[in-house]
């Protein structure tokens, strides 16, 4: 009879479990969608996409969500095409029981402003993805100019393909090597909180070799290919931390680490 009774008590709490979800699920399905609410998550450091941006494109004939029943939304479609916005890193879309769209923006981050040849401008982003400038806001970020030549259309690539830059065979890097050179350097030194508060400017000569410009001293450095780079910038940061700090940064007026293993300077 215990064990009867048992039964009968899972059954009526199955049975009960059952029913409330399928009202819970009528009640979903009835529930229209009223608004959209959106978070830009590095709001303090980019402002490349403001909250209306993204109200704008909701609002747009063929992804106007306000007034549909939230069950029948398709949020990682949005998630999707939100991702194709130049600007947009990632994103995440998800419906609330009231009726809400939430939307959280994770936005591009530069670390490279590149001016061409040609006398186009874009960014370059920490994963190596162009963006284009905005008519909104500027990114305060490391200058790079010259000698630049893209085998590539600007206005039409999102990834400049430096997959791998050890990997000679690698036939985009082949075509693209001078940005993808450019994209390496421009990384390290954002990445390094010394190098981003030194170098303000990267300068593509006609031998299509680096030159850095700092922020501090008179100084112009040669700085050559970017093979062995992390050397060279050990180097001419203990040149910098035991050399410039007693003689005075204004005393050269090249510093060349072109050669292996050696930093080279010319007196103004």
């Amino acid at each position: 009879m215990k064990i009867l009774k048992n039964i009968l008590i899972w059954v009526f709490i199955i049975v009960y479990f059952a029913v409330a979800m399928s009202f819970v699920k009528e009640r979903r399905n009835k529930i229209l969608c009223h608004d959209i609410k959106v978070v830009i998550l590095d709001s303090l450091q980019n402002g490349f996409i403001t909250v209306s941006d993204i109200k704008d494109f909701f609002h747009e004939t063929d992804m106007n969500v306000i007034g549909t029943p939230v069950m029948s939304i398709n949020t990682k479609e949005l998630e999707r095409k939100l991702k194709q916005h130049a600007s947009v890193k990632n994103s995440e879309v998800y419906v609330t029981l009231e009726g809400d769209i939430r939307v959280e923006i994770d936005q591009r981050n530069p670390i490279v402003r590149v001016i061409n040849k040609r006398k186009q401008s874009y960014y370059i982003d920490q994963e190596g993805t162009i963006m284009p400038l905005s008519s909104k806001y500027s990114s305060h970020v490391l200058i790079a100019n010259g000698n630049i030549v893209e085998h590539f259309e600007v206005n039409r690539t999102r990834e400049i393909y430096c997959d791998n830059p050890d990997n000679y065979r690698n036939e985009n890097w082949k075509r693209n090597h001078l940005v993808c050179d450019l994209y390496e350097l421009s990384k390290f030194i954002y990445e390094d909180d010394f190098w981003r508060a030194q170098i303000e400017q990267i300068y593509v000569n006609d031998e299509y070799e680096f030159e850095l410009i700092p922020r501090v001293g008179a100084h112009l450095i040669y700085f050559g290919s970017i093979e062995n780079y992390e050397i060279k910038f050990r180097n001419l940061r203990a040149f910098y931390l035991q050399g410039l700090n007693n003689v005075g940064w204004n005393k050269y007026d090249k510093i060349s680490l072109k050669f292996e293993n050696q930093v080279i300077c010319t007196k103004r």
